[in-house]
Order: structure tokens, then C-alpha cells, then sequence
């Protein structure tokens, strides 16, 4: 081989080398970061599971709280949808029962029986007697007073006193001795005069 020859094919060689230096290089240098060391790996895995780990546990927690209302409702669910007609409506009438009533103070007095006169309504005979409307319904608790008749309905009232007019009663000492009105007293016994006779029985109406 001539000397011509051989300085001809070395710069082909050396280009060559450079090539092949240069892939090397690259070759190495992508491996380096595609595929970094285990133990470079093995402390990023330890780093990352305390997160992970945290992560979760908050995770748990919420999943618990959440859990305690939803069995609450749950429970309450089956409870309203448990309970029957019959056990509803025993309920109520436990409820309807507790509740306080105000009762009615029966007047002092003592009783008589009248007839309800013509055109006369049940807040008209209470009103005669000095009684109140409610005082006059719990004395019949089994009339209804809107159905009361004149010359049949007989009502329970209260009243101060039976006088038995004697010598000098004119009504309007009668009334001063009661403490009531010479009118109620006559109203109370269907007076249309202001006279009175000896022996005639007059009822005393309560004090209004």
C-alpha cells in the first residue's frame, strides 16, 4: 500500500472513532436519566409513602364522619316507617289527652231547673241567671245549645236564693237585700209589673 493510500483512509477512521465515541456518550447519557439509580428510587418510594399514608387516614376519617348521620337517619327511617295506623293513632289520642283542658269554675248557688221560655236562646237564660255561657254548659253537659226548644227544654242553673215575698217585700227591697238589681228580678221570674204578693215565690239570680 502506498503512502497516498494510507493518508487517504485515515480520516475515515478517525471520523469513525469520533462517531462512535459520540453515540457512546449519548447512549450513556440517556440511560442516565431514563433509568436513574435504584437507590435514588428507593428513597423517592419512602418519601412518597408518609403522603400516601396521610392521605388515606384523612380519607378514613371523613368516611367515618359521614357515616354516624347516615345511620342515624337510617334508624329514624325505620323507626317512622315501623309504626302502624293503630299506633299513630294511639299516639294522638295520648297527645289529645295531655293536653290541658281549663275547666270551668262551677258558680256557687244552688241549683233549680227552668224551662226555657218563648224566644229565649241559651246565652239568653244564662244572661237571666247571671251566669256565663260556658258556666251554663258545663250545668248540661248533654244539651245542645243550639237545639234547645221553648216550654220543653228544661236547663239546670245556679241561683242565690228562693224568696218568699212577706209583709212590705217590694222588689226594690228584695234586690237591695240581695245585692242584685230589681230588674234581674224580675227577668229571673218573668215580671213584666213591679208588684209583688204575699206568698208569691221569687228566684234570686246570681250577682253579675
Amino acid at each position: 500500500m502506498s503512502e497516498n493510500e494510507e493518508s487517504s483512509k485515515l480520516p475515515v477512521i478517525t471520523l469513525g472513532i469520533l462517531l462512535l465515541t459520540l453515540v457512546g456518550l449519548i447512549a450513556v447519557g440517556f440511560e442516565h436519566f431514563v433509568s436513574p439509580d435504584k437507590d435514588e428510587l428507593i428513597k423517592a418510594e419512602k418519601f412518597v409513602e408518609p403522603e400516601e399514608e396521610v392521605v388515606a387516614e384523612a380519607a378514613q376519617v371523613d368516611i367515618d364522619s359521614i357515616a354516624d348521620p347516615a345511620d342515624s337517619l337510617i334508624v329514624t327511617k325505620d323507626s317512622l316507617l315501623g309504626k302502624t295506623d293503630e299506633e299513630a293513632l294511639a299516639e294522638q289520642k295520648k297527645e289529645a289527652e295531655a293536653e290541658v283542658v281549663p275547666e270551668v269554675a262551677t258558680p256557687a248557688g244552688k241549683s233549680h231547673s227552668v224551662t226555657v221560655e218563648k224566644g229565649e236562646t241559651f246565652s239568653a237564660v244564662a244572661r237571666k241567671f247571671g251566669l256565663k255561657v260556658d258556666q251554663l254548659k258545663a250545668l248540661n253537659p248533654g244539651v245542645n245549645p243550639d237545639g234547645i226548644k221553648s216550654g220543653s227544654t228544661k236547663l239546670n242553673v245556679k241561683i242565690q236564693a228562693v224568696h218568699i215575698v212577706g209583709p212590705g217585700d217590694i222588689l226594690r227591697k228584695v234586690a237591695e237585700k240581695y245585692g242584685v238589681t230589681k230588674q234581674a228580678i224580675m227577668e229571673a221570674n218573668h215580671k213584666k209589673d213591679d208588684i209583688t204578693l204575699r206568698g208569691e215565690v221569687l228566684i234570686i239570680p246570681l250577682k253579675k
